[in-house]
């Protein structure tokens, strides 16, 4: 079968043969529909995320949409190794499948589920019922972080503040229902200083690197009493994954910093994270902005800008 093959961890993959999958007890072949591509799915296609020890030539993909024999149309949360979801076909756990709505366009459905996982999974994990929290979104400019956005509208957010450097892409985030944007520039900290004295309950970082290192600091020194509880949670490092953390500065207000990720969360609960994201997307609620690619173009359309969707 046709295939994105990762030859070299150092080279975008290549439209090419491999082996066709092998399905175990509890998988069946099924076609690919569309699988996006993330930052998880880079990052496993240069051997350079934590949760991945396959080795080349493997194909690149994490998940996806398949039509299974029977022509229903599934979300694909993962394959086997060395198969991979950028490829005409994979071997599905069936378990694990989850019914994509009627109506919701493959390609979307393949491209919301993981940029959804980032915030959805934190913030119901911490919000109890009813609360309306503050919530800032550092890096809300991109895929995940222009969805988080919507969602934690959706589960109750009073007030969601967008942060990002793509200032058409950051405007956007108010069409989504953000209240205020704050851009990265040299005014950063004057405006966390600001928003951070009204109270901020809940940050989600996908940036970490400088920008946390001037966040973090700010939104402690600046929280409306020392017993104000700050819930600050790591979902990327696109900006650097070192900051040189003060300890005073987590003396400062009651400020908890933690890392969300797959390995945090049971099977279930990703299972019901997934439903919840096809079920809004379908109710067009959230949207994540794709650029579709033919998969054969692989090589060539790797490296282009926004959240790709490849068809094969």
């Amino acid at each position: 079968m046709h295939a994105a093959v990762v030859n070299d961890f150092a080279k975008a993959p290549e439209y090419g043969e491999f082996a066709e999958p092998e399905p175990a007890e509890g998988e069946v072949v099924a076609t690919i529909r569309a699988a996006a591509v993330s930052n998880l799915v880079r990052l496993v296609a240069a051997g350079k995320h934590y949760s991945s020890a396959a080795k080349p030539p493997m194909v690149a993909g994490v998940d996806g949409v398949a039509e299974l024999p029977d022509g229903s149309i599934v979300y694909v949360p993962g394959v086997r190794s060395p198969w991979g979801t950028l490829a005409e076909r994979a071997a599905v756990p069936v378990a694990a499948l989850r019914p994509v709505p009627d109506g919701l366009d493959p390609v979307q459905a393949a491209a919301v589920v993981n940029a959804t996982f980032a915030s959805w999974m934190p913030l119901t994990r911490i919000l109890e019922p009813g609360a309306t929290p503050t919530v800032l979104i550092i890096g809300a400019t991109g895929a995940a972080g222009s969805v988080a956005v919507p969602i934690a509208k959706h589960l109750g957010a009073r007030r969601v503040i967008a942060v990002g450097r793509d200032g058409d892409a950051l405007r956007r985030t108010a069409d989504f229902g953000a209240d205020e944007i704050i851009p990265l520039d040299d005014d950063l900290e004057a405006s966390l200083a600001r928003v951070g004295a009204d109270g901020v309950d809940v940050v989600l970082d996908f940036l970490w690197g400088d920008v946390a290192n001037t966040a973090i600091p700010t939104l402690a020194r600046t929280a409306p009493h020392p017993q104000y509880r700050i819930d600050w949670v790591n979902l990327g490092a696109l900006d650097g994954v070192q900051v040189p953390l003060d300890a005073t500065h987590l003396r400062m207000a009651d400020l908890h910093v933690w890392g969300s990720g797959a390995g945090a969360y049971t099977m279930e609960r990703r299972r019901d994270m997934a439903d919840a994201a096809l079920d809004l997307a379908a109710r067009g609620i959230i949207e994540v902005a794709v650029q579709r690619r033919s998969l054969a173009d692989v090589a060539t359309t790797w490296g282009d800008h926004g959240r790709l969707v490849y068809v094969p």
